[in-house]
């Protein structure tokens, strides 16, 4: 089955880390050889830094290459960290992509404060502590574990978007807001430690898109929401399934459904339409939002408070619609694939 475009969790790829010039390598169908200067300029490797090369042809606009590449000059007590050592750990929607959904950003290390790497414009050095017990492995590359990984990467942003680095690592499944929160009480004195405290208060996880976690931002600092419920299933008086709806403002009756690419689908916009006059059948009105229209927060916030004035504003007794029971609970998943793992190690093959 084809995966979903927004899929949380990053799948395996496969990546070529690169060989030291003296290093013996072994060619497909070839013998093994020693990688000298002169095979290393012949044109069949592409130099990746100094005294490192590639196979020609490496895929080397891949995210997780870019990381190999980088963690191949590092020193052998440092760690990559950040949206780099997240994407490796499965965090799909942390890809190394700016908000613009293509510029690169560079890889960050953190190579503790006696550490030292030649620095430039692809890679950002981090000096704080750097326990062993905070290193992780993944692709052969030595990571910090998730949550150090996650806190490093929310301190590079504002607190909006540190929100949306959050909310995608709690998709990927990489860790959960208990596991965070007990992590970040021990972080309190690290620099810009107010961001991820705000950014912590706010998160709530089940999201599908990093732009759904925008426009939800946008409802609720901007806009004079209530805190929406998110990607809840919305059934009649009755009992009867309507639909699930993205953002959901249970006081105002208010639902906010983020259109994504895939929603330019004819069968995903007939379902749309029929969803929605559904949901206005029984008292709630509708909102929607494009990618496009999210990027002027300040016009986004003006329409969504529009359509929250306009609202019923029905009490709950007296409503013609219910919520279905919602469960999203990364840390019962967590500790049960901790568990199975632990069985395997003890008693597996």
């Amino acid at each position: 089955m084809a995966r979903h475009r927004w899929d949380p969790i990053a799948r395996a790829v496969s990546v070529v880390h690169p060989s030291r010039v003296g290093s013996l390598i072994t060619p497909a169908g070839q013998p093994p050889l020693t990688l000298t200067p002169a095979r290393a300029r012949g044109g069949q490797w592409d130099r990746t830094s100094a005294g490192l090369y590639v196979p020609a042809g490496t895929d080397r606009v891949l995210a997780q290459q870019r990381i190999v590449e980088a963690a191949a000059r590092l020193p052998p007590y440092a760690a990559v960290t950040g949206w780099a050592a997240c994407l490796l750990l499965g965090a799909a929607w942390l890809d190394g992509l700016g908000r613009d959904g293509s510029t690169p950003l560079p890889v960050r290390v953190a190579v503790g404060p006696r550490g030292g790497v030649r620095r430039d414009k692809a890679m950002t050095v981090s000096f704080e502590r750097l326990p062993e017990w905070e290193v992780w492995r993944r692709y052969g590359v030595r990571v910090t574990r998730p949550e150090r990984a996650v806190f490093d990467e929310m301190r590079q942003h504002g607190c909006r978007e540190a929100l949306v680095v959050l909310e995608s690592a709690l998709a990927g499944r990489l860790t959960s807001l208990e596991r965070l929160r007990a992590y970040c009480a021990t972080r309190r004195s690290a620099r810009r430690f107010d961001v991820v405290a705000q950014a912590l208060t706010r998160a709530r996880g089940g999201v599908r898109s990093p732009l759904e976690v925008r426009v939800r931002t946008v409802a609720e600092e901007d806009a004079g929401y209530a805190r929406v419920e998110v990607n809840r299933v919305v059934l009649s008086a009755d009992g009867r399934r309507i639909g699930e709806v993205d953002l959901l403002d249970p006081e105002s009756g208010t639902v906010i459904e983020v259109d994504g690419a895939d929603h330019r689908d004819v069968d995903q916009q007939s379902w749309d339409i029929t969803k929605e006059e559904a949901l206005r059948q029984v008292g709630l009105e509708v909102a929607r939002v494009t990618g496009r229209q999210a990027r002027d927060e300040v016009a986004l916030a003006a329409r969504l408070g529009a359509v929250r004035a306009r609202s019923r504003f029905i009490e709950p007794g007296l409503r013609s619609w219910q919520l279905a029971p919602h469960d999203v609970d990364n840390e019962v998943w967590l500790s049960e694939r901790e568990q199975e793992a632990m069985w395997h190690e003890s008693f597996g093959d």
